[in-house]
């Protein structure tokens, strides 16, 4: 990620040719994080059932995600997207600099997905290949949304159902192994929510939804999702108008 900001710079008189460049250098970057995180992402589930069965788990092994994005399409073709939106910000008269941010706030949600994309596309195909995950549990990270919190309810999820995302998100899937019962609890969204101070709520959500959640209303209520066109819908934080 921080490679990919510093080496920044659409040229706002070669759109396409300065964010080409920029796909050359982020591109492979991108791509030994990917084959970095498939490593710790097999090291990681591998240690997990051992621990919790205390028998070595064999994995299946799964195909590489390097070089792709979570729907599986190559990076470059699937990350042709921020220039577009830059000119469309133009035509529909915004200032330059507010076009240029649009295209790289584009871009870096796009860098943070594939990233991302390294663990959690081999973990979503070794749980639905591994006899001892009967699913699993969505766990917040970072700076969750209302969504993500009201989805992490502590609901087990069956192997093969899509783990939602959106841009930024760092939530993760949690395995669940056969017949083990959890000696952690994982905290729910809720009970995230509820550990944060006012201010916090507020800076997490939103002040008006913080409101609303501290009045009563699910955070449930605010799971919206978006529809990709390419692969499984993104989850997203519904507007306050649209909860019921």
């Amino acid at each position: 990620q921080r490679l990919a900001e510093a080496r920044w710079n659409l040229a706002p008189e070669d759109f396409d040719g300065s964010y080409s460049r920029w796909l050359d250098v982020v591109v492979p970057a991108v791509t030994q994080a990917q084959k970095q995180n498939q490593r710790l992402t097999t090291a990681y589930l591998t240690a997990y059932i051992t621990s919790e069965t205390g028998v070595r788990a064999r994995l299946k092994t799964v195909g590489s995600v390097a070089g792709k994005n979570e729907d599986g399409r190559d990076l470059r073709e699937a990350w042709d997207v921020p220039p577009i939106r830059a000119k469309q910000a133009l035509m529909e008269g915004k200032e330059l600099p507010v076009a240029m941010d649009i295209a790289r706030a584009s871009a870096m949600g796009l860098i943070g997905l594939g990233v991302y994309a390294g663990a959690r596309v081999p973990m979503a195909e070794m749980l639905d290949a591994t006899e001892e995950t009967v699913g699993y549990t969505r766990v917040t990270g970072g700076n969750p949304c209302a969504a993500c919190m009201g989805a992490a309810d502590g609901s087990v999820f069956a192997t093969d159902e899509v783990f939602e995302i959106h841009p930024s998100c760092d939530c993760v899937a949690e395995p669940v192994i056969d017949g083990v019962e959890d000696r952690v609890t994982r905290p729910t969204g809720q009970e995230v929510f509820d550990g944060l101070t006012e201010a916090e709520q507020n800076d997490r959500i939103g002040e008006a939804a913080a409101d609303a959640v501290r009045g009563g209303t699910p955070l449930s209520d605010f799971i919206g999702h978006v529809d990709t066109n390419v692969g499984a819908n993104w989850i997203i934080q519904r507007p306050l108008k649209d909860v019921a």
